[in-house]
């Protein structure tokens, strides 16, 4: 995508976006270094709103600056986003009674959530990178019909981080693995829509025992790739 081609969004969202992606994907896996040159001209941007991105993602943990060696992209290891999942479950399950209580003031909010849920019903699981979003963009539209504004930038920031290299680590997962957790979205928004709270509190939780899963799939499958 070229500068000409971005309509709505800042260069510096765009640089922001863009670079996310790369390393969600893989293209730049923790402890790459970020080069700034390389970035605005794989982008076809200057350098300022790449640099302003790259401070942004040092800023939401996601990338590190190292003294002499540059910026380079953060490494967590799982038990870190075991950690940082395990917020995202929490903060997900004090939700239950706002986001039901509020589902009528939110219509908009319902109906994005709906649109999602369509995508996973109809589309084939081809492109993780396409779920994943989605995926993400679904749970924050939940949480959202909470209202609370400090509670919803609390879930952002952790998740902007654990999200990236979740999704990194098991981005490298066979895609039927992910048949499972592709389908239970819908589970979730039917409890929701229900308005049982016992009901969305179970399928939330099955739901996370579904990433807890991936993340022991991707421990095996590093402990088997480096026995030693």
């Amino acid at each position: 995508m070229k500068r000409e081609s971005i309509q709505d969004e800042s260069l510096l969202d765009y640089a922001l976006r863009e670079i996310k992606a790369r390393i969600q994907n893989g293209t730049y896996p923790p402890g790459t270094k970020l080069s700034t040159q390389e970035i605005s001209d794989s982008l076809g941007i200057s350098r300022t709103p790449v640099v302003a991105a790259i401070n942004r993602l040092v800023a939401q943990g996601v990338a590190e600056a190292i003294p002499r060696r540059g910026t380079i992209v953060a490494q967590l290891n799982t038990r870190q986003i075991k950690d940082m999942i395990e917020v995202r479950r929490m903060i997900e399950e004090f939700s239950i009674p706002l986001a039901i209580k509020n589902m009528d003031y939110c219509p908009e909010i319902i109906s994005k959530m709906e649109e999602t849920i369509q995508y996973f019903t109809h589309k084939v699981l081809t492109d993780y990178t396409d779920f994943a979003n989605l995926d993400t963009q679904f749970h924050q539209l939940y949480v959202s019909l909470t209202c609370n504004q400090q509670l919803i930038k609390l879930y952002e920031m952790n998740w902007s981080v654990g999200a990236l290299f979740y999704m990194y680590s098991v981005a490298k997962m066979p895609l039927s693995r992910h048949a499972k957790a592709f389908n239970h979205h819908k589970e979730i928004f039917a409890a929701l829509l229900s308005r049982d709270a016992e009901q969305l509190r179970k399928r939330i939780q099955e739901h996370f025992e579904i990433i807890y899963a991936s993340i022991e799939w991707y421990e095996m499958q590093q402990t088997s790739n480096n026995p030693f």
